[in-house]
């Protein structure tokens, strides 16, 4: 057996700050290579190309967003209404600014197909899989 095979952790998860909302943390689980081609495979749709006569295999954003929501973002905290224009252009006027958005899984979509400076920020995250990492001073200092 690979010895690092034997070393790739099966689920990771890890609380992240976001760098422009202050006390806004989100709850993040690491997507292996593996994961992320299931992820894409549950968004495949088939068309038939009329002009080169084949079936040609295409991502539907939507459920691609949908199922990387689901699999990536766990939750939230610290969201308030008061940070949404920094993520997204909304209207709040009617809104308390104080109150907290929790987290759902249809927010995390709505975030991750309106918002660029979240999506960038938690396809980031992913990329910097250290966060995701137990080294063994960690572990041994948390017994």
């Amino acid at each position: 057996m690979s010895k690092i095979k034997g070393l790739i952790a099966k689920e990771t998860a890890t609380w992240v700050e976001f760098p422009d909302i202050e006390g806004f943390e989100i709850h993040l689980r690491y997507l292996t290579r593996e994961d992320l081609m299931k992820v894409r495979n549950k968004a495949l749709t088939y068309k038939f190309n009329k002009r080169t006569r084949q079936r040609e295999e295409e991502v539907d954003n939507e459920k691609f967003l949908e199922a990387y929501a689901e699999k990536a973002v766990a939750g939230w905290k610290g969201l308030k209404v008061k940070h949404l224009p920094v993520l997204l252009p909304v209207d709040i006027s009617a809104m308390d600014a104080s109150e907290e958005v929790e987290y759902s899984m249809e927010d995390a979509i709505e975030l991750l197909k309106n918002s660029t400076i979240f999506d960038q920020f938690v396809t980031d995250t992913m990329n910097d899989f250290e966060q995701f990492s137990v080294k063994k001073g960690e572990t041994d200092t948390k017994n």
